[in-house]
């Protein structure tokens, strides 16, 4: 045993120095007294008190050295996580690259490790396997490599530990860091061998994923289905994606792949019948791709036969209301109602015209609410009817358009309920809007090009082109800028705000629906040359997107819809329920059980819902699935007389991905940290010699830290205190 200091030269010198000053102040002090016994003694006491705590700064430890009995053992982990089957290992005697779980598994079986078993005790630990096939559905364990976990688990079951080697492609996906194992391993002095399987870069390859399809679509409704598709080849690739159902192809679009980037694009598909569809998109294989079976993904979309309700509310039959309400009508997805408040006349009248704003009862059954040019004013909207608006959006998911016009009669919606819902602010001091001579556009912002509310092209690059073509416009709102939280689709072409170009088409979430903000009254005009053709299909866009989250499940008197729509294991979903009477009146002291069941019918939770405030029969509730595969939700309230059944699909996430390169860059940060060596399985023979240079034992120290032992600090007090204290009896103080 000995003593260890940590100190520089500089407090050293310092220390000394103090010690010395304050022996000599002693010694005056001593002898000023007349050379007294107690004043020697309190002297005495002040020079060892110094003298301790500099003893302190040095940070004091008493280090033991006690050797090592247990067997030396030598860990090997090998990988075996589904990137192991990536086809990337090439060798000078092979004509081809083979698998990296192939050369492990020769490496494996060669008993590479043999000489090694003569000196040290060896252990074999796998690690990180995929979930069996047979239980994949039934298990919550997410899939992935954890390297951090494997490390630990060798650390913990050894007490001489003498050094690891990791037979892996680096690709860890699950799990803290490795490092954290590493610096644990290097304080044991056990340093690590790392043994890169895999390339340092990406295989030619063609992967499609991330594909955002929608859980239901409505009959004869186009949607759009976004997908991504990365290109790992040093070239363009120029191909066909396609759409396949069980009929054959749906559809099909010619695209361009850059080289070595990701792709994103979206294919439109029209559904013909009712039910269940089982879809899937594929990108053709090249012909020196080196990876197949990722050019293909399947997914279902359920198709049904809905109406969506509709209600617009003007007060003037300008272009853009009669265009918008011929569109609207004419959808035969959609139902239109009217509210038309013509002034110093009445109400507007004809087929399907109300005689007055709906009342609570009536108003729940609106799927999107159109506001144009109209207020808070007599023969107008009232603030009634305008909390009646709010609620709807807010509690049952409803959407709301903002469809302003030259009147400026929506400037009184700014300090009404519905201010909080305005996306943008306004220029009060402009209340009939701006108006020029000259045609401005509308142009897509970077979030808007591919947003599929704008989506009126094929793809994104087609889409703002089309955008730049359509007629402009001659007056657009006074906007300042949108609101935070909102999110902006397009711009004006010309005119400029403090924040950038003035936001005209803006769209904002506010509880659980959506608002849209059309800052100009032209729309119609892009019928110019094409008819109907994107004048319908923007509206038509409009009102499907808002009206998507209120038609996941419902049935009579009861609608349910929930977020995340397509949930993975393990991630909170939250369910959102409205109910009503037979009046359409919302029941606001309903008691919603919901019975969460597997497809085999097998009960795993059953949740209560709870009433959201304000009065609109809005219920809210949660649960979390922790396993992937197809979830009932069985919905009821027995005082109610009201049950409602849906499906849910949760996936699993997968972190594996076969084709990626080998992560050399950890493998080597962890070997450095231990002071081991990265190689390849080529140079096991190698790492196998410097290992049989280690020494089967070390010495371990114990450190007894004595510098912060709280007894040490008490000692020294306890004689500061001593001092004080015979000072006082002494006279000096």
């Amino acid at each position: 045993m000995h003593i260890s200091l940590s100190y520089s030269w500089t407090v050293m010198i310092i220390g000394i120095l103090v010690l010395m000053a304050s022996a000599y102040f002693s010694y005056i002090q001593w002898k000023t007294v007349n050379r007294r016994m107690p004043v020697l003694i309190l002297e005495v006491l002040r020079f060892v008190i110094i003298a301790l705590i500099f003893f302190t700064l040095l940070r004091p430890e008493f280090v033991t050295k006690l050797r090592q009995k247990s067997d030396p053992e030598i860990a090997i982990l090998y990988d075996q996580s589904t990137s192991m089957d990536t086809i990337d290992i090439i060798r000078p005697d092979m004509a081809d690259a083979e698998a990296r779980m192939t050369c492990l598994d020769r490496l494996l079986s060669s008993k590479f490790y043999a000489p090694l078993e003569k000196k040290f005790r060896v252990s074999l630990q796998g690690f990180s396997p995929p979930p069996d096939p047979a239980k994949l559905a039934e298990s919550g364990e997410v899939e992935g490599t954890d390297i951090e976990d494997a490390m630990s688990k060798a650390i913990a079951a050894s007490k001489n530990l003498r050094g690891v080697i990791i037979l892996t492609d680096g690709n860890w996906n699950k799990g803290s860091s490795p490092i954290g194992a590493a610096v644990k391993l290097r304080s044991r002095q056990a340093p690590i061998y790392s043994v890169a399987f895999g390339g340092k870069t990406y295989l030619p390859d063609i992967d499609l994923k991330n594909i955002k399809a929608p859980s239901y679509c409505l009959l004869n409704e186009k949607i759009s289905i976004p997908f991504q598709v990365e290109n790992h080849f040093a070239r363009d690739i120029k191909t066909k994606i396609k759409l396949y159902s069980g009929s054959g192809i749906e559809s099909e679009k010619e695209i361009t792949i850059p080289a070595e980037s990701s792709f994103s694009d979206s294919i439109i598909w029209q559904p013909q019948k009712e039910g269940k569809a089982a879809l899937r998109i594929e990108v053709p294989e090249e012909k020196d791709e080196a990876i197949k079976l990722n050019n293909s993904r399947s997914f279902d979309i359920a198709v049904r036969k809905e109406s969506l309700k509709v209600l617009i509310v003007d007060s003037l039959p300008r272009w853009e209301y009669r265009y918008l309400r011929n569109a609207i009508s004419r959808d035969p997805g959609m139902e239109l109602n009217t509210v038309l408040f013509l002034p110093e006349i009445g109400m507007g009248g004809g087929k399907n015209y109300l005689p007055k704003f709906p009342e609570k009862n009536e108003i729940s059954k609106y799927d999107v609410i159109f506001l144009g040019d109209v207020g808070v004013a007599q023969g107008q909207l009232t603030t009634e009817n305008l909390e009646l608006i709010k609620g709807l959006v807010k509690h049952q998911g409803s959407g709301l358009v903002f469809l302003p016009g030259q009147k400026g009669k929506e400037l009184s919606l700014l300090d009404s309920p519905l201010g909080e819902l305005m996306p943008v602010e306004l220029d009060k001091s402009k209340p009939g809007g701006m108006s020029s001579p000259v045609e401005s556009k509308l142009v897509l912002t970077s979030v808007g090009k591919d947003h599929f509310l704008t989506m009126l092209a094929d793809n994104p690059a087609m889409n703002s082109s089309l955008w730049r073509d359509l007629p402009g416009f001659y007056w657009n709102a006074p906007v300042l800028s949108a609101k935070t939280g909102s999110s902006i689709l397009a711009v004006h072409s010309g005119l400029k705000t403090a924040g950038g170009r003035m936001p005209l088409l803006v769209i904002k979430e506010y509880g659980s629906g959506n608002v849209l903000f059309m800052g100009t009254d032209s729309a119609w005009r892009w019928r110019k040359g094409v008819e109907d053709k994107y004048h319908y299909r923007f509206w038509g866009q409009v009102v499907r997107w808002m009206a998507h989250k209120r038609h996941l499940a419902h049935d009579e008197g009861i609608r349910l819809f929930y977020t995340p729509e397509n949930p993975k294991a393990a991630q909170t979903v939250f369910l959102n329920a409205t109910i009503h009477d037979r009046t359409g009146m919302p029941v606001d002291d309903a008691e919603i059980i919901v019975n969460v069941k597997d497809k085999e019918g097998k009960s795993l939770q059953r949740l209560k819902m709870f009433p959201d405030k304000g009065g609109w029969g809005s219920y809210k509730g949660e649960f979390v699935p922790d396993k992937s595969g197809t979830y009932v939700l069985q919905m009821e309230s027995e005082k109610n007389s009201i049950a409602l059944r849906t499906e849910i699909t949760v996936t699993r996430e997968s972190r594996e991905k076969i084709g990626e390169p080998a992560n050399w860059n950890i493998l080597k940060e962890i070997s450095q940290i231990t002071e081991g060596e990265l190689s390849t399985p080529e140079e096991l023979d190698r790492v196998v010699s410097k290992i049989m240079a280690l020494p089967k034992y070390i010495d371990i120290e114990k450190r007894f830290l004595l510098w912060c032992q709280w007894w040490w600090g008490l000692i020294i007090l306890c004689l500061i205190s001593s001092y004080w204290v015979g000072r006082k009896l002494t006279g000096l103080i």
